[in-house]
């Protein structure tokens, strides 16, 4: 599911936006580099072209993730953040100056930038709840409950979701050690709370069982 619910590469692909798109200019990261940091010096506003980028915090040896960029999302290089290529991935980059001419004749980026730093910050109260009033394994089951309902396929023997995350990837979205998100992983498919169907891939059979566990 789009990050932003928006897709500025389809604008940006109409003919009457051809002068708006060659402001931008195409920068490649391979997985796993950080493309910006807090102290980045450059005042860039960027779009997701290809792969997916992380938005996320450090502390010392702790990193909150605030969310996960996919194509056609957009984001700034000074918002205080990392940012970290998940993947392969390609961004189409700007001036912030830039892009300020372009908002007046452009409002679908006024919408974008505002739905994808109200889920920043969303998700960065979501963080904090989180690691304040939740342990871990309420943490997983929320965040495995979060994306049935906002993505999920449901079917006859429950409900399909498909995380796009390695388990490292999913550890880091919680807070956790890659051990533990592993260890409840293979707790909730012994209870038959999750049935693994692939790679990255679950059935959860009874959702109101999981949103139990997720108040605990």
């Amino acid at each position: 599911m789009k990050f932003s619910g928006i897709n500025l590469l389809d604008e940006l692909k109409r003919s009457d936006f051809g002068e708006l798109r060659s402001i931008f200019s195409e920068r490649k990261a391979k997985k796993g580099a950080i493309v910006f940091t807090p102290e980045s010096d450059e005042d860039l506003v960027f779009i997701v072209s290809e792969g997916r980028v992380r938005i996320y915090l450090a502390y010392g040896a702790k990193e909150f993730t605030l969310g996960i960029l996919e194509p056609g999302d957009l984001y700034s290089s000074h918002a205080g953040c990392f940012v970290q290529a998940y993947e392969d991935s390609v961004i189409l980059v700007t001036g912030v100056q830039s892009v300020k001419r372009c908002m007046a004749e452009v409002p679908v980026f006024n919408r974008t930038m505002v739905r994808v730093l109200g889920k920043i910050l969303q998700n960065s109260f979501s963080v904090i709840n989180g690691l304040v009033f939740k342990d871990i394994n309420s943490r997983l089951c929320s965040y495995l409950l979060k994306e049935a309902q906002d993505s999920g396929i449901s079917g006859e023997k429950g409900i399909k979701i498909n995380l796009d995350l390695t388990t490292e990837q999913l550890s880091l979205l919680l807070g956790a050690t890659r051990q533990t998100v592993s260890t409840l992983l293979n707790n909730m498919v012994r209870d038959e709370i999750l049935i693994k169907q692939g790679r990255s891939s679950w059935l959860i059979p009874d959702l109101e069982k999981l949103e139990l566990l997720s108040e605990n």
